[in-house]
């Protein structure tokens, strides 16, 4: 899967230069580092590759729609994982029947860029066992002690019989 998207980000690079009226110096302007080795490890991978493998990812989730969070909600502080918790906060009781389970990942793709998926599952419903979102972030400011949320995205895994048993972005039914 990396070799992929490195085939793309170079090609996507190649592409501009070859269209350029001045491909010498578009090349120079991009200032792309030469490549010695794919990046394996998304968590720690500081590249583009990474970056752009994380985005590619989002084609699998339900874009929700920034503003459809709560006005007073920020979306720019210096915990992701404190914001993706606020934006998107656990049950007020967990549900008495069933095996619930909440779970906050943070994944840092690059230094300015993570993503953090809440998971819940056992959820008490007749057709989706569990919701996963994602939030993914930018650092702003110079400091890169700021995140901002730029993106979010849903998926489901349902119940037997209501539809896939793997996360996807198809609702259950």
């Amino acid at each position: 899967m990396n070799k992929y998207i490195l085939m793309i980000v170079l090609f996507s690079t190649l592409s501009l230069v070859a269209c350029s009226s001045e491909p010498k110096k578009l090349a120079d302007d991009l200032s792309v580092p030469p490549i010695t080795s794919p990046v394996t490890d998304i968590q720690e991978g500081s590249s583009t590759v990474g970056i752009a493998q994380a985005t590619k990812e989002r084609e699998n989730y339900n874009i929700i729609k920034l503003n459809k969070l709560p006005k007073a909600l920020s979306l720019k502080e210096s915990d992701p994982k404190a914001i993706a918790t606020a934006a998107f906060p656990p049950p007020d009781e967990k549900p008495q029947e069933g095996n619930f389970q909440r779970d906050v990942i943070v994944n840092k793709v690059a230094p300015n860029f993570v993503t953090v998926l809440v998971t819940e599952t056992g959820l008490l419903d007749d057709s989706v066992h569990g919701i996963r979102t994602r939030v993914d972030f930018e650092a702003s400011g110079s400091d890169g002690k700021s995140w901002k949320m730029v993106w979010i995205g849903s998926q489901y895994k349902c119940h037997q019989g209501r539809g896939q048993q793997d996360w996807s972005k198809k609702l259950c039914i």
